[in-house]
């Protein structure tokens, strides 16, 4: 019995998704990072090393 082969079509709609999912994930772990970092007090944000001014252009420069 040999096994079932998927059609180059087939595989490489599946990659196309999984690549989609991948990165779909990857946008909504690094939005809820943003929320988080934007969301830490004055004194969170000085434990990390950076200060409230800061904190925007951290999140504006992962967006796109």
């Amino acid at each position: 019995m040999t096994a079932l082969t998927h059609s180059p079509f087939h595989q490489r709609l599946m990659h196309a998704l999984r690549s989609w999912r991948r990165r779909a994930a990857e946008h909504r772990r690094s939005r809820a990072d943003s929320q988080h970092l934007a969301g830490m007090s004055d004194h969170e944000l000085r434990d990390l090393g950076i200060g409230r001014s800061q904190v925007q252009a951290l999140t504006e420069r992962d967006r796109y």
